[in-house]
């Protein structure tokens, strides 16, 4: 459901996937196709164009040009398909994946390609937890190291929630994952990017920390503590933690510091 509140979130930062990610969402799309149908894939420049989140359809061509000259997407036939468009058919070309094409779909579904972006999984609804994500915690990771933070909510696509979650997580840079209320959504969200190998950051706020510290399976794991009346101190510890887990210092580790 689109509702005004929903769309006062979304429109401030709503922009085009990178042309990165339109690269895996094409591959993704093609790859899918012959894993379910064993044929070729045929594309629409008029349908697929939002599908993969080109801007337009003579983006969406150049796009598809570019990974053809690559060799990840390869013509392997033609055929007439029903017209997506209107009545009748089209007579158009399938598309199938190289060998290469296969293995950056294999390694995307892994998560072996990271965007430039950080995904957190916290609880929502919360009256100090939302409002120090919005003003402190994504500021400072944009900030200092470059990079967008996004949650679920800040996603607008359509499909089932559950894939659209392992899509975020799947190609984020690395995983924040608050554990201030225990919420066992995160705590499944943190396992999943564990299990993808994604740098992973547990947040908890300090007094709840002091008293109950958080499950014992992550409580031993770095966690950066917050308090919402002291930021600056998150800020510093969160901002140096991110670019540890990123290998953000390639000068100083390769002069040994």
């Amino acid at each position: 459901m689109i509702t005004t509140d929903w769309m006062e979130r979304f429109l401030p930062s709503a922009r085009l996937p990178t042309p990165a990610t339109q690269v895996a969402n094409l591959i993704a799309h093609v790859g899918d196709v012959m894993a379910e149908t064993g044929e070729g894939c045929f594309l629409d420049d008029v349908v697929d164009t939002p599908l993969v989140g080109a801007f337009n359809r003579t983006m969406f061509d150049a796009l598809l040009k570019e990974v053809r000259e690559r060799g990840l997407v390869t013509a392997v036939g033609k055929a007439s398909v029903p017209n997506p468009r209107d009545v009748g058919v089209l007579q158009g070309t399938l598309f199938g994946l190289s060998l290469e094409g296969w293995e950056r779909y294999e390694a995307e579904k892994r998560g072996k390609f990271a965007g430039r972006y950080g995904f957190i999984a916290m609880k929502f609804g919360d009256a100090v937890l939302d409002p120090f994500v919005e003003t402190v915690v994504k500021p400072a990771i944009r900030d200092a190291i470059g990079f967008d933070l996004v949650d679920l909510r800040n996603v607008s696509r359509a499909g089932v929630i559950d894939n659209i979650l392992r899509a975020q997580i799947r190609d984020a840079a690395f995983v924040l994952v608050d554990l201030t209320h225990d919420n066992a959504g995160a705590y499944w969200e943190a396992g999943y990017a564990e299990g993808l190998g994604k740098p992973v950051i547990y947040l908890c706020e300090q007094s709840k920390f002091d008293a109950a510290k958080t499950h014992f399976d992550t409580n031993h794991c770095t966690t950066v503590m917050w308090s919402a009346a002291e930021p600056a101190p998150f800020v510093e510890a969160l901002v140096a933690t991110a670019r540890r887990s990123l290998n953000l210092f390639p000068d100083m580790v390769a002069a040994g510091h």
